[in-house]
């Protein structure tokens, strides 16, 4: 598991809000930069935007996780009609979700921790593919333009704020716009809650799971909207509750009773594997093995053990864990990643690079695998080459380019084989994603006088340039 550190800064929404909003409110029509902008540019800019807000958050990347999110979210992505859905999870104690639309879904792996059973974490995916599916991404912003120029960027920026966790800083944001905005606002959003709820019911339905779940989610939160805002959690800031919604939530439930379920047969096996995994990585590695019964030898209990020895660290225990896990799995991609994690984290780069060529045997589609790889070839002095990670690691960013650690280790790649030009321009694209523009500005820079003159990695960089002076004139004005 590794945590992609994304400093969500102001500057990209101010680059957002100055392009798309006129002094008169929202203009859909003005949606354009005012710089010139290849394609390659324009998913670099959405990516800012989605994951805008006002704090430091680290955004968890793990194979394992991931597939599971795909198999929780399927189901109900293919009851609403969607299409596929991508799920972020991010590095929070903070129980949230939240979506920017786009068919992206965010969650606090502080709620994860807190859903007992899949049922739960589908609903809250259910209920933000009501937002999505309502349309309701469309409806904030336009709600937001009724209000003067000043007051609709304040309420923005407190928004987001609380989309991702700010909690009392977004009310601290919030409360410099004007409180008739943001009442307005809050007042749109309990509709769009409710239809939400009624939405995501009704998916649950169609996929063949139960959707009393929800119930169980709004429960957890029950009784919160009683407390001052800097005590409620964020999902209750963001998820205005109320008994009125919890009664009509109950009667829409209602509707759907005793109706068989379709579940995929072990979708409850891998949630319990995700769980172990955020609470071994994420937990107290001591209170986590606390919790463990000594007799209790299954095969979650011992995948929590090998992570939490690993933590400790007491690499002894660890190995002996992840040893017995790969004798009960064998063929397991993501416990042949996680031998390669704890073997190449404990200075073994060789021992290391065999688990993970096995788990790219495996699974070889997967970026992450393939960027553990390359990272441990990176390390390993004995046989592999930086060239031959230069080739694995390239193989990553082709099917994921918005892997921080995988973008350094590419970098590093880049240099050792003798590519100065490719190297700053891999390292100032590290430098955009995690919102350090004044490094991904001078690393641009230094690409584009190494590479040849309209290369791709001279038009990526010359991109990176763009966005970077624009972002870095906006923060010298303010």
């Amino acid at each position: 598991m590794t945590k992609a550190r994304l400093n969500l800064v102001f500057g990209a929404l101010l680059l957002i809000y100055y392009s798309y909003v006129s002094p008169k409110g929202v203009n859909l029509n003005r949606m354009k930069l005012s710089f010139k902008t290849t394609i390659w540019a324009i998913p670099l800019i959405f990516f800012f935007s989605w994951i805008t807000a006002a704090n430091a958050q680290g955004l968890i990347r793990d194979s394992e996780i991931e597939y599971t999110l795909r198999l929780v979210a399927q189901p109900v992505a293919k009851a609403a009609g969607v299409g596929r859905i991508d799920i972020y999870i991010i590095n929070n104690n903070n129980p949230n979700a939240f979506t920017t639309g786009g068919n992206n879904i965010f969650i606090h792996s502080g709620l994860i921790r807190q859903l007992k059973s899949v049922e739960m974490l589908q609903s809250v995916i259910a209920h933000e593919i009501g937002h999505i599916t309502g349309g309701h991404i469309t409806q904030r912003v336009a709600n937001i333009g009724t209000a003067t120029s000043a007051a609709r960027l304040g309420l923005l920026l407190g928004l987001l704020t609380a989309a991702a966790g700010g909690g009392e800083g977004a009310v601290g944001v919030a409360a410099a716009a004007q409180s008739v905005g943001l009442r307005n606002y809050l007042a749109f959003t309990r509709g769009q809650e409710s239809a939400a709820d009624q939405s995501g019911v009704r998916y649950m339905a169609r996929a063949g799971i139960d959707p009393s779940a929800a119930i169980d989610v709004l429960n957890i939160f029950r009784g919160q909207e009683a407390l001052s805002v800097n005590r409620q959690d964020a999902y209750a800031i963001t998820h205005p509750l109320s008994s009125q919604r919890i009664s009509d939530l109950e009667t829409y439930v209602a509707a759907y009773q005793n109706r068989p379920t379709t579940q995929h047969p072990n979708i409850d096996y891998w949630y319990a594997r995700a769980r172990a995994k955020f609470n071994s990585f994420i937990g107290s590695p001591k209170g986590v093995l606390r919790k463990l019964k000594k007799s209790d030898n299954s095969e979650i209990a011992t995948f929590t053990r090998a992570i939490a020895y690993h933590r400790l660290p007491d690499k002894k225990k660890s190995l002996a864990a992840i040893n017995r896990l790969l004798t009960m799995r064998p063929n397991d991609p993501y416990y042949q990643e996680l031998y390669g994690q704890i073997l190449l984290e404990n200075g073994n780069s060789a021992g290391a690079v065999s688990a993970y060529a096995k788990a790219v045997q495996l699974a070889p589609k997967d970026p992450q695998m393939l960027a553990g790889l390359g990272r441990a070839q990176l390390a390993d002095k004995s046989g592999s080459s930086a060239k031959v990670a230069l080739a694995t690691l390239k193989k990553s960013y082709a099917r994921d380019p918005r892997n921080g650690r995988m973008l350094r280790d590419l970098g590093v790649a880049y240099a050792k084989t003798g590519n100065p030009g490719m190297a700053s321009v891999t390292t100032a694209e590290r430098y955009a994603l995690a919102s350090n523009f004044k490094q991904a500005e001078i690393h641009a820079r230094r690409a584009i006088k190494l590479l040849p003159e309209g290369s791709t990695g001279w038009r990526k960089a010359a991109d990176i340039l763009a966005i970077s002076e624009r972002l870095n004139k906006r923060k010298k004005k303010r």
